[in-house]
């Protein structure tokens, strides 16, 4: 048990929190946050929507994000799916704003 103790420590994983293409309000939020929490966020400004995908699957990969926000509508439904499915296998919390939730079979038979 002491052996255990005496290894050093690798630096912390999933240090990062990453805000892609945040509004002026969400800046503004990030404002308020405190300085230490100022310190570990990111802020992705993209210039072309195509590349988000990519860049996201490889944040996502990397392990060194604890969470990800990003409006939904930057993505296609099937790149969400993925990307909640890689961030689930790589413990990232992946924040998608303003996704409307899918309609279950009941939801679909109470609209008729």
């Amino acid at each position: 048990m002491s052996a255990l103790l005496k290894q050093p420590s690798e630096p912390a994983r999933h240090y990062w929190k990453l805000w892609v293409a945040p509004t002026s309000q969400q800046t503004n939020q990030i404002k308020t946050l405190p300085s230490a929490e100022q310190d570990r966020v990111l802020m992705l400004h993209p210039k072309q929507n195509d590349h988000v995908y990519s860049a996201l699957k490889t944040a996502i990969s990397s392990q060194n994000y604890q969470s990800i926000t990003i409006n939904a509508k930057l993505l296609s439904n099937q790149q969400q799916h993925d990307l909640e499915v890689l961030a689930l296998l790589n413990n990232t919390l992946l924040a998608l704003l303003g996704k409307r939730r899918s309609l279950n079979s009941a939801s679909q038979l109470t609209l008729i």
